[in-house]
Parts: C-alpha cells; structure tokens; sequence
C-alpha cells in the first residue's frame, strides 16, 4: 500500500500540473494565483455577463438590436489602450494602482449596472444607462489590461505556456460551469415569474464580491522589473515599435482577422437561442458545464499535436475544422436543436480545447522582451477594434435583416444564422493563412531548434 502511495506521489509531482501549479517555485507560485484569480473572474463573469446578463436585460424589455448597441458601443474604449503606456511607463511598481482601478471597473460594470433599473425607468434611457456604464468600466479595463500583461509576461515562458493554458481552462471549466449550470436549474424553475429576474439580480450581486477577489488574488504575484529600451514614453511607440517587429505584427494581423470573424454573433447568439430556437439556461449551461470532460480526454491528443506542429499550424488545424461546425450551426432551429445544437456544441467543446489554448497564448508567442506595455497596447486595441467592428456589423446586418429571412438551398435562414454561416467561412480563411504563413512566423526560440 506504500509504495502505491509512493507511486502516485512521484507521479503527481512529475505531472505537468504539479509542474505549471505548486507553492514551493516562486513563478509556479504565481500561476497558482493566476488560475484562482481566472476561476473567481470566470465565475463573475458567468454570473454578471453571458445567458444571465441577456435575460436581465431582457427582463426591462430591451431588444436585441438595443443589447447589440450595449455590448458593442463599450468596446470601442478600448482604443485608450493607447495610453496605457502614457500612464503605466510612469510607474516603477504597478501593483496598486492596477488592483484599485481594477476594483472601480468591477463595481461600475457590475453594481452600476445592477442598480441602474431602479433609478431610470424608459427604455432608452436604460438603454443610453447601461451603455454608458459599460464603457466606463470598459475603458478603465483597456488602460490597466496591458499592465496586467506585462506585469505576467515572465511567468508565461514558452516551455510552460501550453500547458498553463490548456491546464487552466480545464480546471476552469469544471469548477465554474457546475456552480453555473446548478444555478442555472434554480432560475429555470422559475421561468416565467417575477422571481427569475430576483435570482439573477442576485447573481449579480454575488459575482461582484467574487470580482472583487478576484483582483485582489490577482495581486499576490512578485512584480518583476520593466525591461525598457531606455527612450522617453511616447505614445507614438504604440504604434511604431511594433512594426519593427514582424513577426509580432503580423501574429496581431492574423488574430485580428480572427476575432473579426468571431464575434459577430457575440451580443445577439443567446437571445437567438432562447427566444427564436427555445433552449433554457439550463440546456445552455449544461453544455458549458461538460466542457472539462473534453480536457480531460482530448487534451494530451491536442497536446502532441501542439508539440508536433507548434503554433501556428496547429491553429491552422483547430479553424479548418472548427468552421465547418459554425456552418452546422446556421441550421439549427426549434425543431431540430435537441440533436442539431447539442452536436455541433459538443464537436466545438473537441476544438476548443486546443483553439481557447492557441487563441490565449498568441500575444505572448512572439511578443518581444522590451517595453512590453506598448507592445501589449497595441495587440490589445487591434483585436478590440476587430472585435468592435465584427458586433457593430453584426448588429448593424440584424438590424438590416429585421424579420425577414434568406433562402439559402429551401432553408429559410434568419439574421443570427447567416452571420454564424459566416463566422465559419471566416474560420476557415484564418486557417488556411495560419498554415501558408507558418514558417514566417514561428517564434525565434522555436525556428532556431
């Protein structure tokens, strides 16, 4: 019995979990907070954002166009990254000043908008309300996102940032979409009553102190120096250094197209689902809450291929099958969803676990060692403007589309699926780009291998 006891204990400390997460190495250390830091997030988020936001917003009777307007308009703040490095340069240690305006944009994204119901009461004025608040929140986000960057870039090395990744979201996953899926059954039951809306306003509130610990977790990291080129802070280095570094640039180029094509259904895909298909928070939940089990048996196989393919052609791989699943998706209806929706989620749930890891380690894989902050600043406005132009147009197009449809092959296909239909063809332009241009940009400690 010992010495299976002992088995296992060398086993555990070998794994790569024990590797990437432990107390006792000071950077492993670090990301240990940065993995209870991300599940209190995710929970905060799931709470106060997703399914449940739209159904809050929902329940004052705001329409999808309107919650398209809400969700896009912030976005566009995050072009004041760009003065990110203005303000963050200025600083030796960041710490405080990245947890306090931290904390600010939870309180106003979350409890401003919670309470705003109660004081306005029209529709527009909810509407301008909400939007306001959001891009408040959004834009103190864009300043201190990329300090949060910088401030961990050193904990992220390459050997380990595969793993950190693939790792995290796993454990992510499970902790945070039971709870979700659990409370999703508890506001299901009372669909359709005054009360749903009481137990999401109770959510939100929940999420806020679960924001709130999550950056102060966030703050336990050593902060290491700020290598610096040595020349004066100038705003003008957002966007002139980057261009000294091609293949930081085009990795930016690339992954903005990415998000161009992907969130063009991100303000209005829940309200499609529950009101046009009729699926329930729990239906939706449940599929979230199983994407764990997908880590757990697909996630050494994707690993290898990482390995095998590195970067770049194993993002190649992940869209071109990936997008194929979102033209699925475009045919899902009410009466087909119970097989339909559940299969191309479940297929996405196998893609994902290997696209989620690629997509989040893209800003570090060829970000440069000096003056990080601007480089950061620049990847972060880049992909928030795609991601802002992709609602807008999206929104814009179902605005357009109102209640007509397209017959597409005697498919009568509404606004939501067509720009879905798209999003797949986008995936699959992003693959075939990331596989030509695979070679050009493999990081340096890679390609010298």
């Amino acid at each position: 019995m010992n010495e299976y006891l002992h088995a296992i204990k060398i086993k555990w400390r070998n794994s790569a979990f024990a590797r990437t997460f432990n107390l006792t190495d000071e950077k492993a250390k670090g990301r240990s907070c940065f993995l209870t830091s991300s599940i209190l997030a995710s929970l905060a988020a799931q709470l106060s954002g997703g399914v449940f936001y739209t159904g809050f917003l929902l329940s004052f009777g705001i329409n999808i166009v309107n919650i398209g307007i809400i969700t896009f308009v912030p976005v566009v703040t995050r072009l004041l990254s760009i003065f990110s490095p203005f303000i963050l340069e200025r600083f030796r240690s960041r710490k405080v000043f990245l947890t306090v305006m931290g904390i600010l944009a939870n309180i106003i994204n979350i409890l401003g908008v919670t309470l705003l119901p109660n004081i306005i009461t029209s529709e527009t004025g909810r509407v301008i309300g909400f939007t306001l608040l959001v891009t408040i929140s959004s834009a103190i986000s864009a300043i201190i996102d990329p300090g949060y960057s910088a401030w961990h870039a050193p904990y992220l090395p390459n050997e380990i940032r595969g793993d950190y990744f693939t790792l995290s979201s796993g454990v992510n996953s499970f902790l945070t979409q039971g709870v979700v899926l659990i409370l999703s059954l508890v506001a299901d039951s009372f669909a359709g009553s005054p009360r749903q809306l009481e137990i999401i306003t109770g959510f939100r509130y929940a999420a806020l102190v679960l924001a709130v610990m999550h950056i102060l977790v966030l703050a336990i990291p050593k902060e290491y120096p700020y290598e610096q080129s040595g020349s004066k802070i100038k705003l003008s280095n957002i966007f002139v250094l980057p261009f000294k570094s091609k293949k930081f640039l085009w990795t930016v180029i690339l992954i903005g197209f990415y998000y161009l094509g992907a969130s063009l259904t991100n303000a209005s895909i829940n309200i499609f689902l529950l009101q046009d298909v009729g699926v329930t928070y729990s239906q939706i939940n449940l599929i979230n809450a199983v994407y764990f089990m997908f880590f757990i048996f697909f996630g050494k196989m994707w690993k290898k291929v990482l390995k095998k393919y590195s970067w770049f052609k194993t993002l190649a791989i992940a869209m071109l099958l990936q997008g194929p699943t979102f033209i699925m998706y475009a045919f899902v209806t009410a009466e087909n969803y119970t097989w339909l929706w559940f299969t191309v989620r479940l297929l996405q749930h196998v893609l994902g676990v290997v696209s989620n890891t690629v997509i989040s380690s893209m800003l570090y894989v060829n970000l440069p060692d000096t003056d990080r902050t601007y480089y950061v600043s620049f990847y972060n406005i880049v992909i928030h403007m795609s991601s802002f132009l992709s609602m807008m147009l999206g929104t814009m197009f179902l605005s357009w589309m109102g209640d007509n449809v397209l017959n597409v092959f005697g498919f009568k296909m509404a606004g939501v699926p067509v720009l879905l239909a798209i999003t797949g063809i986008a995936e699959v332009i992003v693959g075939i780009l990331s596989w030509k241009f695979n070679d050009k940009l493999l990081p340096d400690d890679i390609s010298r291998r």
